[in-house]
């Protein structure tokens, strides 16, 4: 029997219309999408171990996922990018592919995540950004925001920042950056990274809506430090639409995974 072959592929995409990564019954998703387009290749129906789960309509910049293969089919990263392209849908895209050790897991592997939440804060909609970034017609107060950002960045308890549904037996988790940046990117004017070991359902755009409520005044910095300290879902602020959400890095142990710095999207 071959021996499999352990393939790590980078990916990027368009979350519009897929209901998010894993598998679901009946609905569209990128690993179902990948997995397909993997039989399709091979004949071989694969496990494929994305870094993470994102929501329906999240996008990705610079995704992880591994499957191991014993295809004699595709020998090369060259020939699997070529053949991957070819055959998946235009709103997914590997950018890279690489071996890595069969034992190699990309989300048991992964040591953080950072994401990228996208805000076009104009009074007037942009005509091309409808499913790739929020829009805030009112002027965001940047400082306030900033301030806020500075209480929840630590290790602390976010269960005042998860979803109702959120199934995670430990709440605590080491954010270590809320970097926000005003400055014309892709399909917006404000930016938020959220860099962390591991993230909590729906964590970061409850944190980004209610970062924003701080910037439109809705609720007042103190108000966050309170919901951070009680837990409490209901002092925080709005959960932000997922449209403007992007998985943005995922995070390695150093020396283990790297990319040629013309396929990362910064």
């Amino acid at each position: 029997m071959p021996i499999a072959q352990n393939w790590l592929i980078l990916l990027k995409f368009d979350g519009t219309r897929y209901h998010g990564w894993q598998i679901q019954p009946n609905l569209a998703t990128i690993e179902e999408t990948v997995g397909l387009a993997i039989k399709r290749l091979t004949g071989e129906t694969l496990a494929v171990n994305g870094a993470g789960r994102t929501d329906s309509g999240v996008h990705a910049l610079n995704f992880t996922a591994n499957f191991k293969s014993s295809t004699k089919n595709f020998k090369t990263p060259e020939k699997w990018l070529k053949a991957f392209n070819a055959v998946l849908p235009n709103d997914i895209v590997v950018k890279c592919i690489k071996t890595v050790p069969i034992e190699f897991h990309a989300r048991h592997n992964a040591i953080g995540k950072r994401y990228r939440y996208l805000i076009y804060n104009l009074p007037y909609k942009s005509p091309f950004s409808q499913n790739l970034s929020w829009w805030i017609s009112q002027n965001l107060d940047i400082k306030l925001m900033r301030e806020a950002a500075q209480i929840l960045t630590g290790e602390n308890d976010f269960s005042a920042f998860r979803s109702a549904d959120c199934t995670s037996p430990n709440p605590v988790k080491n954010l270590r950056e809320i970097l926000i940046k005003k400055k014309r990117l892709y399909c917006s004017t404000v930016q938020i990274e959220f860099e962390s070991n591991s993230f909590l359902q729906h964590m970061v755009r409850i944190i980004t809506g209610t970062l924003v409520d701080v910037g439109l005044r809705r609720i007042k910095i103190e108000n966050v430090a309170e919901a951070l300290e009680s837990g409490q879902r209901k002092l925080a602020g709005v959960t932000a639409p997922p449209h403007g959400l992007y998985s943005f890095k995922v995070i390695y142990p150093k020396g283990m995974i790297d990319w040629p710095s013309k396929v990362i999207d910064n």
